[in-house]
């Protein structure tokens, strides 16, 4: 089989609303140049890997808070279907636009397991920066658990520092 044919891909679609999740996307616009990102369509796969560039790059030289922003507004501009009315349901509204919107990929977004009557684990194992997840976290929290408390467990490691999930608790 071709190598290209089992790489995990994006979905040009997600590219753009990830593109397009900052205040002015146009900053961004050498970045995309030099990864070959100018003329991204909708309906086309590209390889997972150059998103991943995309956002160290960002990460490098803007830091975390932006991919914080680019979560944060990925969420603002989600269409959830209106049966959604739990985080937990939210949630799994996320994994499966994760689904579709990436081909060869193992697993889901985010893995969810309940650790108490008022606690769930999250666990993060896709391959992008947890700044971006704390984002995509913190706008779920606030449509389906505003008074939620959501902490980053680094005692079992995080993805900046190599490891392959970040994991978090959600105390309701």
């Amino acid at each position: 089989m071709n190598k290209w044919l089992t790489e995990p891909q994006v979905l040009g679609q997600y590219m753009l609303r990830v593109f397009n999740s900052v205040e002015n996307p146009e900053r961004f616009f050498p970045l995309r140049q030099k990864l070959g990102l100018m003329e991204v369509e909708a309906g086309r796969w590209y390889p997972q890997t150059t998103l991943l560039k995309f956002f160290g790059s960002v990460l490098k030289t803007d830091g975390e808070d932006i991919l914080f922003h680019m979560g944060l507004q990925l969420i603002a501009g989600t269409a959830f279907p209106p049966n959604v009315v739990t985080f937990q349901e939210a949630i799994s509204s996320m994994d499966l636009g994760y689904t579709i919107a990436h081909r060869y990929q193992v697993g889901a977004m985010f893995g969810l397991r309940a650790s108490g009557e008022m606690q769930l684990d999250i666990i993060a194992a896709n391959p992008y920066p947890c700044p971006y997840d704390w984002g995509i976290l913190q706008g779920i929290m606030k449509n389906w658990a505003p008074a939620a408390r959501l902490s980053h467990d680094f005692s079992q490691g995080c993805r900046l520092d190599g490891e392959t999930a970040c994991h978090y608790h959600l105390i309701f």
